[in-house]
């Protein structure tokens, strides 16, 4: 018996008078060979936020474009053009699943929706409020996709820490971050060069700032998506 994860759409596209919304196989690929059974959610309405959460095992909150500053109270000076519809639905979702108690993994724009739901404001962009460079160096095959990386200190006492120890690379592909722990959640992780927020979590929910799921053929990466897996299967059998 495999969870279902509901996966948030990105990557709209016009075809004629057509919305068309996808996402990136890496996500799928992630949650599948982790054996669960990932479905693209479309946008919903508010109504049918609980019906979403109540018939999925868990949400998983894909990467995309910047949350929009009016979510953290802020005008933008530094962030991209917002995504009014994605910024909905991810906020429907996240509240949903929370609110049923099933497992939430969010990832890049999905540790900064989960910080702005949770009232934590962000950092619209890390090179211009002068935090150093993220992008250190390169991750070569087949840990990576010559993608750029960085390091990053894990906290004891977490998840994240027993995954990968003190220390390990991370991919980067972000120019924002949270500004903050949200209330109730513990730090996860931060980066090793200026310490920006990497990852928090708490029970049932756990967010990272890097790409995991371009880095699945490191079994620690990969051991990401293998838990939260299986946290939704364990839900599923209660």
């Amino acid at each position: 018996m495999k969870p279902y994860i509901l996966l948030t759409p990105r990557n709209q596209s016009t075809n004629s008078d057509n919305r068309i919304m996808s996402d990136n196989e890496s996500y799928f690929d992630f949650i599948a060979k982790a054996g669960g059974i990932p479905v693209l959610c479309g946008l919903i309405n508010e109504e049918d936020a609980d019906q979403y959460a109540a018939r999925f095992d868990g949400l998983l909150i894909t990467g995309g474009e910047d949350v929009s500053p009016s979510l953290y109270h802020q005008e933008p000076h530094g962030a991209g053009t917002p995504s009014p519809d994605y910024d909905r639905n991810d906020l429907l979702l996240y509240h949903a699943f929370c609110r049923a108690d099933k497992p939430v993994l969010g990832i890049c724009r999905g540790i900064q929706l989960i910080g702005a739901a949770e009232g934590v404001s962000l950092i619209q962009d890390l090179p211009s409020a002068n935090y150093a460079q993220h992008e250190q160096k390169k991750m070569m095959p087949p840990l990576g996709t010559y993608d750029y990386a960085h390091e990053v200190l894990f906290e004891e006492g977490t998840s994240l820490y027993d995954i990968f120890g003190p220390q390990a690379s991370v991919n980067s592909f972000h120019h924002q971050a949270v500004t903050q722990v949200p209330e109730g959640f513990k730090l996860a992780a931060v980066s090793k060069e200026d310490h920006v927020i990497e990852a928090f979590e708490k029970e049932n929910v756990l967010a990272v700032q890097w790409h995991p799921e371009r880095l699945i053929n490191d079994p620690k990466h990969f051991e990401i998506a293998y838990r939260f897996v299986g946290s939704c299967l364990l839900g599923k059998t209660r």
